[in-house]
């Protein structure tokens, strides 16, 4: 399994309407591509005015194929007001799990 995780900061008190957006919006808009596992919001539980998205992806493959959709960015410009800075993108590889069948099975 593979994830992508967004690292963001919005303007003060900018994080429901973020996270209003997030459930309307981002959530449905994977549900459509090939692998996807899960979409998930983190919010910061000491500083309110930080998060992560992460999404999870079945193989490498679905999780680049996302990435070349454009569809990313497309996402990601729907909260350009509300961030406060250039958020950070990473991606994993998950390689140790409390659920080992999630590990390595394509």
């Amino acid at each position: 399994m593979y994830v992508r995780m967004t690292f963001f900061k919005v303007r003060q008190g900018e994080m429901d309407k973020l996270r209003n957006l997030y459930v309307n919006e981002v959530i449905p808009a994977h549900s459509s591509h090939k692998g996807i596992r899960f979409v998930h919001l983190f919010e910061n539980m000491e500083n309110p005015d930080e998060g992560i998205s992460l999404t999870a992806w079945d193989t490498r493959g679905d999780l680049e194929k996302y990435e070349k959709s454009g569809d990313y960015q497309k996402i990601r410009g729907r909260f350009k007001e509300m961030f406060a800075g250039e958020p950070t993108l990473r991606s994993y590889e998950v390689t140790a799990s409390s659920e080992p069948m999630i590990l390595r099975i394509f």
